[in-house]
């Protein structure tokens, strides 16, 4: 069966996984994990950027870098029934892709 990635929608699935779940600090995003067995063999991913980012332009890049990121390294790299939430830091528009993807195997593995 193949790993199947979904977006996470909910407000209230992101205010469970950070209260319930793990969070790691990193150079250009932070990211917060939490194992759910209720997910039947999937990965939830939710993508934050706040207000402190800049303007709605930027926001979206961040939000674009970072789903882009996701495509990338979760299907190899990430754990099944995770929850992870990825939030942008000002100094993802500075860091080349390539360590944007070191950043995150790091983290999740």
């Amino acid at each position: 069966m193949a790993l199947k990635i979904n977006t996470i929608k909910k407000r209230s699935t992101f205010i469970f996984v950070k209260e319930k779940g793990r969070f790691v600090r990193s150079n250009s995003f932070n990211v917060q994990m939490l194992k759910d067995t209720t997910l039947q063999d999937m990965i939830k991913v939710g993508y934050t950027a706040t207000k402190r980012l800049g303007n709605a332009v930027k926001r979206n890049k961040a939000k674009r870098l970072m789903r882009e990121l996701t495509r990338k390294v979760l299907p190899i790299y990430g754990k099944i029934n995770f929850y992870y939430v990825l939030i942008a830091k000002i100094s993802i528009f500075e860091t080349p892709f390539l360590e944007l993807e070191k950043e995150l195997k790091k983290i999740i593995s």
